[in-house]
């Protein structure tokens, strides 16, 4: 299989330049420009006659998009995990300790702007201003700040406190750029394998046709070859100067003609009642219309027009 540029490669080639822009950044503060920042670095990298976009067929293309809406579908999913955390840890923070602190255990809503504040409509939003590929890079975008939220928050340890609106009240931090750079880059790689198993199985496909044996003459319309060998076989071994030579030359052309029925096939003349059957073309020759050749029809259906010829106007 040819090897094409892959999406991971790609995002991979400008981490310098991304991380220089989200270095100086703070989540959740900037979690809505950081979103941006990601969003437009992609559809910068992948201009729409690099060597990556010019390789996907419309197909493959179709799949990008599906990789979108999965991408979105496991946003809402974590999303929900984090609220039933959050309803969980309502229920214990609402338990004062016996030394009068709150213990905060879990993620609360007001940690959680990145899941309910609005980027998992990042791919709808990137779809509006960039058109169907921003919508890829804003999927992108949004479903590596949820994780990399998600994977930070988890990775704290409890804390006690006495103020209740301090505990709850998210600290923002400056943005763990190599970190969040390996998350968007993995969610690179996995919309690159669903790609690759996309053409693999095309491959597939194309192998087994091109293994399967092809229709042949000889094999799928024997009738209509043994009628052509009748007619040729008259021919080539007798006279035209013969006496019953052209009555015999037209019994067998007839006899191919019926052949056709094998195959729900019909030689319909023209009978002045169906034209619509017809091509017409003019000729000074003839006073009334004639038929050339007769039209082809299957099951009703027609599949090749006669031709007969008219008076010229």
């Amino acid at each position: 299989m040819e090897n094409k540029q892959t999406l991971k490669a790609l995002f991979e080639s400008g981490k310098e330049n991304l991380c220089t822009k989200l270095q100086t950044l703070e989540l959740p503060r900037d979690a809505k420009h950081v979103e941006t920042v990601v969003t437009d670095y992609l559809n910068s990298l992948f201009d729409s006659n690099g060597d990556f976009r010019q390789g996907l067929t419309q197909s493959e293309d179709y799949v990008m998009q599906a990789a979108m809406k999965l991408l979105q579908a496991q946003q809402n999913m974590v999303g929900e995990f984090a609220n039933n955390a959050w309803s969980d840890n309502q229920v214990k923070t609402d338990t004062e300790t016996t030394d009068n602190t709150k213990t905060q255990v879990g993620i609360k809503r007001e940690q959680m702007p990145l899941t309910l504040g609005g980027t998992v409509v990042g791919g709808a939003a990137g779809a509006i201003v960039l058109g169907t590929w921003g919508a890829v890079f804003g999927a992108i975008a949004g479903t590596a700040l949820l994780f990399y939220h998600i994977t930070n928050q988890n990775s704290k340890q409890p804390e006690l406190g006495g103020n209740s609106k301090q505990a709850t009240e998210p600290r923002n931090q400056k943005i763990d750029v190599d970190r969040f750079f390996k998350i968007i880059s993995n969610i690179c790689a996995s919309v690159d394998e669903l790609i690759d198993t996309f053409r693999s199985q095309i491959s597939k496909v194309i192998k087994q046709f091109e293994t399967q044996p092809k229709p042949t003459l000889e094999a799928n319309f024997a009738a209509i070859l043994d009628g052509i060998q009748s007619l040729v076989g008259y021919s080539r071994t007798h006279s035209s100067d013969e006496e019953k030579y052209a009555a015999k030359v037209q019994q067998r052309i007839e006899d191919v003609a019926e052949l056709l029925e094998n195959y729900d096939l019909e030689l319909i003349n023209y009978d002045g009642n169906n034209a619509s059957l017809f091509e017409e073309v003019e000729s000074s020759n003839v006073q009334t219309p004639k038929m050339v050749i007769p039209a082809v029809t299957k099951k009703g259906e027609t599949i090749r027009k006669g031709k007969i010829f008219i008076p010229k106007k």
